[in-house]
């Protein structure tokens, strides 16, 4: 690096050279540094994407992979605001003694006396207790049979299968229905339901017998799920969802619109707009849409809400990962 040279030797000729020579460099500094400050922020911003998961922005659990959480989040709830077990008013599930067991096993002492080998008198009952548990789980065949008579001007008159009966070997409503509470409710593979029902009750069922039974109640379902879709057209308040799903190995969405009262679930390819147009809910509503502030939902006609657990999250984001302090008494304002 060349020494600064001592100014004072310097002609007035000399400083003026050394300034024409330095003057444009000021110009050049200044873009540098613009440059610099730009990059900065670019870099501060990748590492924000970085950090970011389910648990400090909006991004759903299944994108966290294999990367670990921190070991202590910081909670979100206000110490002393909602203490650790249930809370008030919230229905327990303990287990309470019944009055009529269906079933009771008396267990009788020795005839004689462990102490001192004298027969014992009558027995009384000094303790219960009570063990819940499930019956022998096994399916039932019900035959029907329909039985004819002949009347005396020959005409044979028979009896009628009831409604639904109608091949000679078939599975019940009640089976077919578990089938599809499985799949539909606890979102079990086909494959693992088909499995199940023969672990649990005994009753083989084909992969295609699970499908045939859950078609068919999208079928029977369908005014239920339109007349769903209806009422919250209307609500004055909803709150909408969509989350992705492997459909065939390609990736679909889960939209959600949803009360206090009612649910409506459908699943569609794309996620935004296209969707909301072909599903036929969202263009429609008009009342306060609470959601994430994606900003389809953002384009839609009715009122807007934003969703407070998504704020919370971002907040998180600023105040464990870029320490912003505002956002944490935010926190606390939003708990």
């Amino acid at each position: 690096m060349d020494e600064i040279p001592d100014l004072e030797r310097l002609s007035v000729a000399e400083k003026d050279d050394l300034i024409r020579e330095l003057w444009p460099l000021r110009a050049l500094v200044r873009q540098l540094r613009g440059e610099v400050e730009k990059l900065q922020a670019k870099v501060q911003e990748l590492e924000g994407r970085g950090a970011k998961n389910s648990h400090n922005s909006s991004k759903p659990p299944s994108s966290d992979g294999l990367a670990k959480l921190p070991a202590k989040p910081r909670s979100l709830r206000k110490p002393g605001q909602h203490p650790n077990g249930g809370q008030p008013g919230h229905t327990g599930h303990t287990l309470q003694k019944v009055e009529k067991p269906d079933r009771v096993v008396v267990h009788l002492p020795a005839a004689h006396c462990h102490a001192c080998q004298g027969p014992l008198g009558e027995a009384t009952m000094a303790e219960s207790r009570q063990v819940f548990d499930l019956p022998p789980l096994r399916f039932e065949v019900t035959e029907h049979q329909v039985w004819a008579a002949t009347c005396a001007c020959g005409e044979v008159c028979r009896g009628e299968f009831p409604e639904g009966v109608s091949s000679p070997l078939q599975y019940g409503p009640a089976a077919l229905a578990a089938a599809v509470h499985l799949t539909q409710h606890h979102m079990m593979p086909v494959q693992r339901t088909s499995e199940l029902m023969d672990d649990f009750f005994g009753l083989p069922m084909a992969e295609a017998t699970v499908l045939a039974a859950s078609q068919e109640a999208g079928v029977r379902l369908t005014p239920t799920v339109s007349t769903i879709g209806q009422a919250l057209q209307v609500a004055d308040v909803a709150h909408a969802d969509e989350t992705g799903l492997r459909v065939a190995g390609s990736l679909h969405w889960m939209h959600v619109l949803a009360t206090t009262l009612l649910t409506w679930v459908a699943c569609h390819a794309k996620r935004g707009k296209q969707a909301f147009d072909a599903l036929g809910i969202l263009p429609g509503f008009l009342g306060t849409l609470i959601h994430d502030g994606w900003k389809p939902y953002r384009d839609l006609l009715c009122k807007h809400g934003l969703c407070n657990a998504h704020h919370l999250r971002e907040l998180t984001y600023l105040f464990e990962d870029l320490g912003q302090a505002w956002a944490g008494r935010m926190i606390d304002g939003l708990s």
